[in-house]
């Protein structure tokens, strides 16, 4: 089987799960109309689809589709930081032009190529240094991940200390333990040699000499990341600031849409909703994100439809994020074939999430 047929035959396996997902939630799980259910013990008219968006507060709707925008300067100037680290003299508004145009192709059109793979593409165009431009973009995802299980780990430790309700937290503490497991591994073996001679893997990269030749260049430049951790920590800081304008536009989408929804909850359950999304199952996340909040956030007193009609809006609110990365393909230059892209940054890339 050729690359090419794998890869269409991978896409075409995950739209079907996501279109399984959405079928499920739509015609299996909700209610377009409004309908009666027994809540409590008694029977209660409950909204449906139609009436939780239409009965939205537009105020709160329109503050949280602004503050939504917000994050992407803050992913674009960790990234810009990160770059600059390794003497990569993108400019900062370069770096928003090429984060604007990942968001678009992670968004609103997913599916063989990723955001990631067009931005590690145009800036190698700015820099000889292609291992430095591919491990600051690494680093960059990793960091996006270890922000989101540690806020929720804040949270749950809070919930402890505090003696509050702690019978939904299993699921979440297994799901930031995988996360904080995976990335101190991977951040280990990025940025420790002695870490990765002890598992012998220089070893394994030199019986190749394209891996060999690569893995040095990517040493050198996981090198200069790790005789700065103050830098790395700017880096960390950058990613809480954003990723709190994220959580907070979904909390006013929410309080617009479902108030019964404690807050949070949002803290906790969004971050997870997010690194759940981040593993490649469908093209751009596409119905794991819905079942995510309706399996996190429908509980007691708060009904499926709302939290349904909250995940399409964060969508929706994701693709208008992803919108101006149209400007930016439009007046940048061409964007070539995948194989392209990929043999010129010396990787063989998978279809993205």
């Amino acid at each position: 089987m050729n690359a090419k047929l794998r890869k269409t035959l991978i896409l075409v396996a995950k739209l079907a799960v996501a279109a399984g997902l959405l079928t499920y939630l739509f015609v299996a799980k909700f209610h377009w109309y409004d309908y009666t259910a027994v809540i409590n013990g008694r029977e209660q008219l409950c909204q449906g689809l139609r009436s939780t968006v239409m009965a939205a507060n537009a105020g709160l709707l329109a503050v949280s589709f602004v503050i939504f925008i917000i994050p992407v300067f803050f992913m674009a100037a960790r990234w810009w930081y990160l770059m600059r680290l390794q003497q990569i003299r993108l400019g900062y508004w370069e770096a928003v032009r090429l984060t604007f145009l990942g968001q678009f192709f992670c968004y609103i059109v997913p599916g063989m190529v990723s955001g990631d793979l067009i931005k590690a593409y145009y800036v190698i165009k700015h820099t000889d240094r292609k291992a430095a431009a591919v491990v600051s973009i690494f680093l960059d995802r990793a960091m996006g991940l270890l922000g989101f299980a540690i806020v929720p780990l804040v949270v749950m430790a809070l919930v402890i200390v505090s003696g509050g309700d702690r019978s939904r937290l299993g699921l979440p503490a297994l799901a930031v333990g995988i996360v904080l497991a995976a990335m101190t591994l991977c951040l280990a073996v990025l940025l420790s040699r002695r870490f990765r001679h002890m598992l012998r893997l220089d070893k394994l990269m030199a019986l190749s000499s394209f891996l060999h030749r690569h893995t040095a260049m990517v040493s050198q430049a996981a090198d200069l990341y790790r005789r700065r951790p103050s830098a790395l920590l700017g880096a960390l800081g950058i990613t809480f600031v954003g990723q709190g304008m994220f959580i907070t536009a979904i909390l006013l989408a929410g309080k617009a849409l479902v108030p019964q929804i404690p807050w949070h909850h949002y803290v906790l359950y969004v971050p997870l909703i997010y690194i759940i999304a981040a593993v490649p199952i469908t093209p751009g996340g596409l119905g794991v994100v819905e079942w995510a909040y309706c399996q996190f956030l429908v509980a007691g007193a708060v009904a499926k439809e709302p939290v349904l009609a909250l995940a399409l809006l964060a969508r929706a609110a994701q693709m208008f994020c992803g919108l101006p990365g149209i400007a930016v393909a439009i007046t940048g230059a061409k964007v070539p074939k995948i194989a392209t892209m990929e043999a010129e940054l010396g990787v063989d890339g998978n279809p993205a999430a």
